[in-house]
């Protein structure tokens, strides 16, 4: 019985050997943790000062990036509206143009028209009109208008319209015989294409087949 009280008793005494390590094992861990936490929270509060300045660069950067921003989107708009006003005006120009180029041609029509009398000489008014009509022509080719060539050249699609189609043995296939209504063009662009009568082959006639009557049957049977 004395060896087992004893042997319990040294049992308790080691648990509580154990639990007491393990108690001072728990107290140095925390202290240490403290510790560390203390330092890292002191390194942090030495870095605020640093950390301070480069957010007060990042704002300055960033200011100073929205300034630019709107200064260049102030440029584009000033920009894009000095577009828009000198299409206006270029466009404006060139009808002014225009009308300069043709009033001279309204001028001198008012001016034949006042000229007109009951006995007014044909052929001098038919002299008017033409020269009128040649100022006409000389004031669109001042603004780059000029008639596009038709009788006599090839028939072309981009420049002319078909508008009858003749048939000619002695014109080459295609070609333009006429022209019904001028067409003009700016450059190489076209303003309104001619009209024309073009030239094609006569389609080949089929002889018709010679049919004999009965009287000429007779004929050739009596001979």
């Amino acid at each position: 019985m004395d060896e087992q009280v004893k042997e319990q008793q040294t049992a308790a005494e080691e648990v509580e050997l154990t639990n007491a390590k393990m108690k001072e094992t728990t107290v140095a861990e925390t202290v240490a943790e403290a510790k560390e936490t203390q330092l890292t929270a002191e390194e942090i509060q030495s870095r605020i000062p640093e950390l301070e300045e480069q957010l007060s660069q990042a704002r300055a950067e960033a200011e100073e990036y929205k300034e630019r921003w709107i200064r260049v989107s102030a440029d584009f708009q000033n920009f894009r509206r000095r577009v828009i006003q000198e299409r206006v005006e270029a466009y404006n120009k060139g009808k002014e143009d225009a009308i300069l180029a043709l009033l001279p041609v309204l001028d001198n029509i008012e001016r034949a028209i006042a000229s007109i009398t009951e006995n007014a000489d044909l052929n001098a008014f038919k002299h008017g009109l033409e020269l009128i009509a040649r100022l006409f022509r000389e004031s669109l080719r001042h603004l780059g208008i000029e008639p596009i060539p038709a009788e006599g050249q090839k028939f072309d699609p981009y420049y002319h319209e078909a508008f009858e189609r003749v048939e000619r043995e002695d014109v080459e296939d295609g070609f333009i015989i006429g022209e019904i209504e001028r067409g003009y063009k700016m450059g190489e662009r076209v303003i309104r294409p001619a009209k024309v009568k073009v030239a094609v082959k006569p389609t080949p006639q089929l002889a018709a087949p010679k049919i004999e009557t009965g009287e000429e049957e007779e004929c050739s049977n009596a001979h």
